[in-house]
């Protein structure tokens, strides 16, 4: 099925993890916004939860394991 969501880019600073506090790095908020501009590119439902799920696996990595 066609899917017309699309999502805003993170910005530097913005993405901060709720766990520990730690705002997000730039290199971490460029890869997260690679996802991001997938998701956009992305036309079928079926591609975009997938390349969600991918972004949310990788989130989580940085909120809990970032820095380390």
């Amino acid at each position: 099925m066609i899917d017309s969501r699309f999502q805003p880019m993170a910005k530097s600073g913005g993405l901060i993890s709720p766990f520990t506090g730690r705002i997000l790095s730039d290199f971490e908020v460029s890869a997260y916004n690679r996802y991001t501009a997938d998701f956009n590119r992305f036309t079928y439902t079926d591609q975009k939860e997938h390349i969600l799920d991918q972004r949310h696996r990788f989130i989580l990595n940085c909120f809990y394991e970032g820095g380390k």
